[in-house]
């Protein structure tokens, strides 16, 4: 079996990625792969009454700034499953700083979804507020500092995921 980490870039990269999902929408469970085991395995709950608003996982065979893999936001409307990987459109990345590292959020939607969602455009702007007040304050009670700039388009999200890749 191939772990997770050292899936190869989607062939059609950076317009369509694999992501694997970590963290399914509206939990406030945070999981994460532990290559070690193979596994995912339990991090911890955020303390406070959030949850995350999308699926959440991370880009395979990427590394950033922060030392993990580059991380991702599965826009859908049901909740995906920890330990899925999922085909997905890149539509946007939100630009942040996460402990005083660079840590993007890619936005994506399912290449199966039932709507063609193409940009950031398409996407309910209460919902990208939403994810910027999340990653604002999902860190707060734990006295970690983060810092949420803005959203930008699908040609930053793609620089981002190209210079991410491993070698």
């Amino acid at each position: 079996m191939t772990s997770p980490y050292k899936i190869p870039a989607h062939e059609e990269s950076p317009n369509k990625i694999w992501a694997v999902i970590e963290i399914p929408k509206d939990t406030n469970v945070k999981y994460e792969y532990e290559p070690k085991f193979d596994l995912f395995k339990y991090d911890r709950s955020l303390l406070s009454a959030m949850v995350y608003p999308a699926s959440y996982g991370f880009i395979p065979n990427t590394l950033c700034e922060d030392k993990d893999a580059l991380d991702v936001l599965v826009y859908n409307a049901m909740p995906i499953q920890t330990g899925t990987i999922v085909e997905c459109r890149v539509l946007g990345v939100l630009d942040m700083i996460d402990d005083g590292y660079r840590d993007y959020k890619i936005l994506t939607v399912p290449i199966s979804h039932i709507k063609n969602y193409k940009s950031l455009d398409d996407i309910d702007p209460a919902f990208l507020n939403i994810c910027k007040n999340f990653f604002s304050h999902y860190k707060d009670l734990i006295n970690k500092k983060v810092v949420v700039h803005d959203w930008h388009g699908i040609e930053e999200a793609k620089k981002v995921i190209s210079e991410s890749y491993l070698q």
